[in-house]
């Protein structure tokens, strides 16, 4: 049985460094603008009866059936038997039709070579038997990546604060 990746953050953690971001376009050679991960204030606000600031992290999730893939009109968006969801860019012809679909809306058109473009969970580094780069950049410990079922595992021990609409991941 082929592993299934799967990267989820532990927003209880993160203090908002921005380091994951960071890291990311590094890794990409991002220019100014497109952010595959992002990291949001979302507070302050009263949890656990204290006022407390936390941070929403927002990435492609991945998810087990990408409503990206099927709004796709040329099959440009594949999903891999590790889970892992990639864009080819040769066959993508800009129509945005997956940004639209995307329901975490972490899809992005880069404008310049007209494609869309999304986390790629640094497909190249994983293949090197390597971490995605925000989970090695990240201070707070608070990234967490590996086979989805360990994942799912390790983070159920613990109170997550989870940014999903209902989406399958």
């Amino acid at each position: 049985m082929t592993k299934e990746y799967a990267l989820i953050v532990n927003t209880r953690d993160c203090f908002g460094c921005n380091t994951c971001e960071v890291a990311c376009k590094q890794e990409h050679n991002l220019p100014v603008g497109p952010r595959w991960i992002r990291v949001y204030p979302d507070g302050p606000r009263e949890i656990e009866g204290k006022s407390q600031m936390r941070y929403a992290v927002t990435h492609c999730m991945h998810c087990s059936q990408p409503r990206c893939m099927d709004a796709c009109p040329v099959d440009a968006i594949s999903k891999r038997e590790d889970g892992i969801v990639l864009i080819s860019e040769e066959l993508c012809t800009g129509c945005k039709e997956c940004i639209e679909a995307c329901p975490l809306g972490v899809m992005q058109f880069n404008e310049e070579k007209k494609v869309a473009q999304k986390c790629d969970l640094c497909v190249d580094r994983i293949e090197r038997g390597l971490k995605p780069a925000c989970v090695n950049a990240c201070p707070g410990y608070c990234i967490y990546f590996g086979d989805i079922n360990e994942v799912t595992e390790r983070i159920g021990k613990q109170k997550l604060l989870v940014w999903y609409k209902g989406i399958t991941i």
